[in-house]
């Protein structure tokens, strides 16, 4: 079932949360603050209410609900930006044209600010609470949980910071009005080491999802060890430095490789956590608004009752098939295509195929009506199908479909990854998490045997394949150092499929710059101490 109530609380938090900011202003212009009223944290509930709030930058239109849910496999060899010209922030931004200057940007950056002031605040404001220490078993262990929420958040969001713009200040307390903004950036091992031990400290507060029943729109432990996996990965993978202006990795990245592969290894032991047996249904239930914790294991939840903007999400309007604007369940923009030779990667047999790419538009009566082969850059996502809702539309652009961060799927490959890099080759443990997702695909196992570089390459396939259109494929080719040269192939390839092709990612790619999106020129401005990212 959906956890409407979750949602409501999320939004109505939103509002309490404003009358704690000092003043509009202040806030506008300091994008790290969010002043406290210590008093507030007096009360269990009170305690649940700010950690809530916490969430709650995390669905809004310039995060999770547009920006940084949609923008994470534009541009690149599966998906992209519709139209080729730069009249728009989503356009320069997706063909690596981007500047100091859009709007998006310097929204994206400002919502992740919010949400990790918020997280300070309640870090620090919990554990002093006198119910911390000598409440109830059942309120302490409230107040634990509500804390390891806290610090799972901020350590996903200093996780998105550090992977869009670089190093990144480090802020671990809250914002007070006297405080001085003029803050530096810090290394990147002090950011990932902040990262990790968040994330292990959420661990060992969180309960399992069957201990939390709302699990998938609030965090639990799974969550919070895949995330860490996850982490990890991009810790141990490839960057481009700001420091030093240059793509490069650590020495020792397969320590890192080494701690995701016994991260994932507990989640699979756990016995919390399972594929759905269909993956249409999996993304059938995020548009029908079920929530199903065992596969997907975090979700950022959006509840819009009134139609409006606030708490709202995109998803299925900008990044779904097509949709008349007099469907009943609302239109669809269709603002991303999928790029036409990806269709072909998959395996006839592949069930994964027609779910998460679509050849049709759906008309006003619901009716699908495939594209002529001619019309192949029309393709879009299919995972976020508006044909698939079941309650009429508010708003003919809005959603209320939660957008996935985590599903167990990606511990399963993030598993065999890890396993075949510290292995120099797949060991039973890789080749059992790979077969598994293939399984339920209708593929057959991967055959005994592979070098390191063979299973690495079927790894890299799986992954696109199962995850596509999740916001990871970007990110994917920058940790493995393929990004540019992904880009470059597929606008290679797609002018050799038609010499009019419009997909100019490759040639606007800049390696030296456009893995990561510039500091918005804004917020320069009012942090001298701060410098711009390579080549803006």
């Amino acid at each position: 079932m959906k956890y409407i109530k979750v949602k409501k609380w999320i939004a109505a938090v939103a509002v309490i949360l404003v009358s704690f900011t000092a003043c509009e202003d202040q806030l506008e212009e300091k994008p790290y603050s969010f002043y406290a009223v210590e008093t507030f944290f007096e009360t269990v509930n009170q305690a649940n209410m700010a950690t809530l709030g916490v969430y709650d930058p995390l669905a809004e239109l310039e995060s999770y609900g547009r920006n940084l849910s949609m923008l994470g496999d534009a541009d690149t060899d599966i998906l992209q930006m519709r139209g080729t010209d730069l009249n728009n922030d989503r356009r320069k931004m997706c063909h690596y044209n981007a500047d100091p200057t859009l709007g998006w940007i310097q929204d994206s950056w400002r919502q992740l600010w919010l949400g990790i002031d918020r997280a300070n605040m309640v870090i620090q404001e919990i554990p002093e609470m006198d119910l911390y220490t000598n409440g109830t078993e059942d309120e302490i262990k409230l107040l634990q949980r509500y804390l390891g929420e806290a610090k799972f958040l901020r350590g996903l969001m200093y996780f998105d910071l550090v992977r869009i713009f670089g190093a990144v200040p480090l802020k671990t307390t809250p914002t007070k009005a006297s405080d001085d903004m003029a803050i530096p950036r810090a290394s990147y091992e002090e950011l990932y080491n902040q990262m990790e031990q968040d994330l292990t400290d959420a661990a060992e507060l969180l309960p399992w999802s069957s201990g939390i029943p709302e699990a998938g729109e609030r965090t639990n432990k799974g969550a919070a060890l895949g995330l860490h996996a996850r982490v990890c990965l991009a810790r141990g993978g490839y960057y481009l430095d700001v420091y030093e202006k240059t793509r490069t990795r650590v020495s020792n990245y397969k320590d890192y490789y080494e701690k995701a592969a016994q991260l994932t290894k507990q989640v699979m032991e756990s016995g919390e956590h399972k594929l759905n047996s269909s993956y249409e249904q999996l993304f059938r239930n995020y548009c029908e608004f079920k929530v199903e914790p065992m596969e997907s294991m975090f979700e950022i939840a959006f509840f819009n009752p009134e139609g409006n903007n606030n708490n709202a999400g995109l998803i299925g309007s900008y990044n779904g098939p097509a949709t008349d604007k007099n469907y009943i369940y609302g239109r669809a923009n269709a603002f991303f295509n999928t790029t036409p030779l990806f269709q072909a990667t998959f395996a006839e047999n592949d069930v994964r195929r027609d779910v998460a790419v679509a050849d049709f538009q759906v008309l006003a009566d619901g009716t699908l009506k495939p594209y002529p082969g001619n019309k192949d850059d029309l393709y879009t996502p299919g995972k976020w199908r508006r044909n698939w809702h079941v309650q009429e539309s508010k708003n003919p652009n809005n959603t209320d479909v939660n957008w996935v961060y985590l599903r167990y799927a990606d511990v399963l490959l993030m598993r065999a990854e890890a396993e075949n890099e510290i292995n120099d080759g797949p060991n039973a443990a890789a080749y059992d998490a790979i077969n598994e997702v293939r399984d339920r695909a209708g593929l057959d196992d991967l055959p005994q045997g592979l070098s390191k570089e063979e299973f690495f390459e079927a790894l890299k396939n799986e992954r696109t394949w199962e995850l596509c259109f999740e916001g990871w494929r970007k990110f994917d080719l920058i940790r493995w150092n393929m990004l540019g040269d992904a880009v470059r192939q597929a606008e290679a390839d797609l002018l050799n499929h038609r010499g009019n092709y419009p997909y100019v990612a490759g040639s606007n790619f800049d390696d030296d710059k456009d893995e990561l999106w510039p500091i918005p020129l804004f917020d320069m401005d009012e942090n001298p101490s701060l410098f711009q990212n390579p080549g803006f």
